[in-house]
């Protein structure tokens, strides 16, 4: 969804800052938990690259990051099908069709050190840079914009943010800014489209990793705050009269706002802000909002140490003030919501502090999650940098998941963008897995009811019971029971040969972390060789049986 619609300190010292600033007191409990969408993967086309970037628009989704060929789901790289896309392309978002829109995004090749990943070799010594970083829609839905490294579209000069027209696919021949230097950030309201990056001019005009051009011409605006290092990601808030400033500097407008700040909208000129990241090496890579009046956050950390900031949070636009932190470690690339639910794309391996996610489960990484956009709770320990009695959010049962990539990605990060309707969500990265299947760079997922929803219930292992005759005759039947990947609650039905009925039923509750063994005696069990086997089934109707056990 288009951002604009869903819109040095030392520890102890954050910290305390940290606890001080959050709002105060638990939140009640909803009575009942926003509904992810399902977990069970739709076919979506591939690529043979990375995506960094998707936006759903209408009924489309747009893709955008490093790649230079798009094929469809189920087919290897090079097999039938395949096409030439070219950094940017787009699929229907209902059918998982890839869309004949087919730009060429494209940049000049240069001199000089290695770039780094981001970019591409071209010979000895010269370099191509043209990678799609950013995509979002306008307010009204008619275009969308890109944001990047690249300095052509179509052979035409496009240097590093470009527009189209979200119906036809055609290049706007209007909007055309020179920006000097990579676009990571964009937020579009219905008449400005604010930039964040790592460049110095705009039109030949200074302008530091900040800018603002118009929606409709392009033509700069006065707009001009200032940020030491690079942004990574801006949101504008109309109704706040701010813009929300995310990446990996220190200072803005010469003054320490390490990270996460905001600035007037109008003006670029600092307005007051409370929170302070939990660390200096903290860098926030996505900013999202619903309307609420509150920015949702995702962030990474290239450090290390604690405290340190790489899970997600909500924040108070108007205030700065903190909401809710998870206090989640692994890094997060990117974050989506929609529906009250808050996806993101990191790969979490310790959420103790929601209760989740424990650092010794047996999936080291859960690279998608799904978690309530309000506090449920209050934290019942000191985890990282979220003290007991902080606000916290809660873990919602979507657990989709993918590998971290080819064993030659300098990253294995994963997904590294999301995007959410309400309808679908969709996914993109370096991944080459996923839910264990052939699948690269993109997937998307389907909300119930959605026409091709596809579920993702019980989960393997699901062993056989064990068996054992009691003095008395009876059969007693204990099985460890298995985790939904799309659903908190699993029934368990005992079945036993030659019965048509389940013989008991039970219902759990289980995280791939904590699973719950089980327990019944039959004392109804017939003499002879008799089998047993637990079928799991979820709310959604999923089934799942475990192998028979017999006992004679």
């Amino acid at each position: 969804m288009n951002r604009a619609r869903k819109l040095s300190c030392v520890a102890a010292v954050a910290i305390a800052a940290l606890s001080a600033a959050v709002v105060p007191g638990p939140a009640a409990i909803a009575a009942e938990l926003p509904q992810p969408v399902t977990a069970g993967a739709l076919p979506t086309p591939q690529t043979d690259g990375v995506v960094f970037a998707v936006a759903i628009a209408g009924n489309t989704a747009i893709a955008g990051g490093k790649f230079s060929k798009a094929r469809p789901a189920g087919v290897a790289p090079g097999g039938p099908g395949e096409v030439t896309r070219n950094n940017l392309l787009a699929f229907d978002v209902t059918t998982g069709e890839l869309l004949p829109w087919a730009p060429v995004v494209s940049g000049s090749v240069f001199s000089g050190a290695d770039p780094g990943p981001f970019c591409k070799p071209a010979d000895a010594g010269r370099w191509i840079c043209d990678t799609v970083f950013r995509i979002e829609v306008s307010p009204d839905g008619k275009k969308v914009y890109v944001g990047g490294d690249f300095d052509k579209v179509d052979g035409q000069w496009r240097s590093r943010v470009a527009a189209f027209d979200a119906t036809t696919g055609a290049l706007d021949p209007n909007f055309k800014p020179s920006v000097a230097g990579r676009v990571r950030g964009l937020s579009i309201t219905a008449d400005t489209v604010y930039l964040g990056g790592g460049f110095n001019a705009v039109d030949g005009v200074p302008r530091t990793r900040l800018a603002a051009v118009s929606a409709g011409n392009g033509a700069l605006l006065p707009w001009a705050p200032t940020a030491d290092r690079e942004v990574f990601a801006v949101l504008a808030a109309p109704a706040q009269g701010r813009t929300v400033i995310g990446g990996a500097f220190d200072n803005v407008n010469g003054t320490y706002r390490h990270g996460l700040t905001a600035v007037d909208a109008a003006s670029g000129a600092l307005v007051p802000w409370e929170w302070v990241t939990p660390s200096p090496d903290d860098t926030i890579t996505d900013l999202v909002t619903d309307g609420t009046g509150t920015v949702y956050l995702g962030s990474y950390n290239w450090r290390g140490g604690n405290p340190r900031l790489e899970g997600r949070g909500a924040i108070d636009i108007a205030t700065g003030r903190p909401r809710w932190l998870d206090g989640c470690y692994g890094d997060t690339q990117s974050v989506a919501v929609a529906g009250g639910v808050l996806y993101s794309a990191s790969h979490a391996h310790n959420c103790e502090a929601i209760n989740a996610v424990p650092e010794n489960g047996p999936i080291d990484y859960h690279r998608l999650l799904a978690e309530t956009t309000t506090a449920t709770q209050t934290a019942q320990r000191n985890v990282n940098h979220v003290r007991v009695g902080d606000p916290v959010p809660e873990l919602l049962p979507w657990l989709p998941n993918t590998n971290g990539g080819p064993a030659s990605s300098p990253w294995l990060n994963g997904p590294w963008a999301v995007d959410a309707d309400g309808r679908y969500v969709v996914v993109g990265g370096e991944f080459t897995m996923v839910n264990g299947s052939a699948q690269q760079s993109l997937t998307r997922f389907a909300a119930r009811g959605v026409p091709g929803a596809v579920n993702n219930g019980p989960q393997v292992p699901f062993r056989a019971p064990e068996l054992n005759r009691n003095l008395s005759g009876g059969i007693s039947i204990r099985w460890t029971g298995t985790w939904d990947a799309q659903n908190r609650e699993v029934r368990y039905e005992v079945m036993r040969g030659g019965t048509a009925n389940p013989i008991y039923t039970t219902t759990s509750s289980a995280w791939p972390w904590s699973v719950t063994t089980m327990s019944f005696t039959d004392d109804q069990a017939p003499q002879g060789r008799i089998e047993y086997w637990i079928r799991a089934v979820d709310a959604d109707g999923a089934v799942l049986s475990t192998p028979r056990s017999s006992i004679g």
